[in-house]
């Protein structure tokens, strides 16, 4: 009879394990088909945009200098300040700007090598993304995607983020990363 209930419970644990990998596997990724062709088009966009000079220049000027500006005192200033003004007028601002223009894309930023901004097409709501996975796997060589939409921060629309790692000489030196609306 031992023998028995160790048997029933042996197929009890695994008959849960199982279930609960099946849910974590279906959660893993709740993008609709649509969204997922949108994501895809996107990661070839943007992986094209990351190649451009403006953008590898804008990225290595602002590797190369001291930056200034920290979240809380960015998060202090309007989209007209002197300060933000800028990151949205620059060649690399404007490049960001007319590639948003499509309506698809919430919002498109640059980044240096330490997650600081380089341009934006709008002022973002964190000037440093260091510690945060958009950034932080991109900037070692992936191109990373969220697993679902959410309201973006920036926007508040509901979207999925992408990053893509900006390469000069094989070296990965920042990260374009956008918001791909989901509606």
């Amino acid at each position: 009879m031992t023998h028995v209930l160790q048997l029933l419970r042996i197929k009890l644990v695994t008959a849960v394990l199982i279930a609960l990998f099946s849910f974590s596997y279906s959660q893993a990724s709740e993008l609709s088909p649509d969204l997922q062709v949108k994501l895809d088009v996107y990661k070839t966009k943007l992986s094209e945009w990351a190649k451009d000079p403006v953008i590898i220049k804008a990225v290595m000027q602002a590797n190369s200098r001291k930056v200034k500006m920290n979240n809380k005192t960015w998060n202090k200033l309007s989209a007209t300040d002197a300060k933000v003004k800028p990151f949205l007028t620059s060649s690399a601002g404007k490049k960001l700007f007319a590639w948003e223009q499509d309506k698809t894309l919430g919002k498109l930023f640059l980044r240096d090598k330490t997650g600081n901004l380089v341009a934006g097409s709008k002022k973002p709501a964190i000037f440093n993304i260091e510690k945060r996975p958009a950034f932080a796997k991109a900037i070692r060589g992936k191109i990373w995607n969220s697993k679902k939409p959410k309201a973006d921060p920036t926007t508040k629309l509901s979207s999925i983020q992408l990053s893509i790692p900006v390469v000069s000489n094989g070296k990965e030196i920042g990260v374009l990363h956008t918001s791909i609306i989901a509606n």
